[in-house]
């Protein structure tokens, strides 16, 4: 895949447009978002065939054995080149705990949640949270 001229912008964009947007399985899962962020920079959506074929964990998990290599990894370094974690540049895919990110710089973006301590008790926020670079595991180029 080749990532578009204006692929720092549109990537900006596409984090900006989806910064709240909270997980849904077979719509806004792990893998889902970050093919998303690949369609953003190169106007190619990886994962067009899985979209909307399952609503749960048990629905991912037969959809990557139909369409994909078997396992989520399988199926990513099927479609993307890995690199090393500290070689991983922003817009490339990157992994924790095996779910499939996109590293911004000094971290990866991953659909979740997290809580937001504070003293008036633990709020939470969903949607796209950052980790750490030193979290990730995995990368593969975009």
């Amino acid at each position: 895949m080749t990532r578009l001229p204006d692929w720092e912008a549109r990537l900006s964009a596409w984090i900006v447009a989806n910064r709240s947007r909270e997980f849904a399985w077979g719509e806004w899962d792990c893998i889902l978002m970050a093919c998303s962020a690949v369609d953003a920079q190169t106007g190619v959506d990886p994962a067009k065939e899985y979209r909307g074929r399952y609503t749960d964990a048990r629905g991912a998990a037969e959809a990557l054995r139909e369409l994909g290599r078997g396992t989520l990894i399988k199926t990513v370094d099927d479609v993307f080149e890995r690199r090393p974690v500290g070689k991983a540049r922003r817009g490339d895919l990157v992994m924790r705990k095996g779910a499939i990110g996109v590293c911004v710089g000094g971290a990866g973006l991953f659909v979740g949640e997290e809580r937001l301590a504070d003293a008036a008790g633990i709020p939470m926020r969903e949607g796209l949270v950052t980790i750490p670079r030193a979290s990730l595991t995995k990368a593969w180029t975009v």
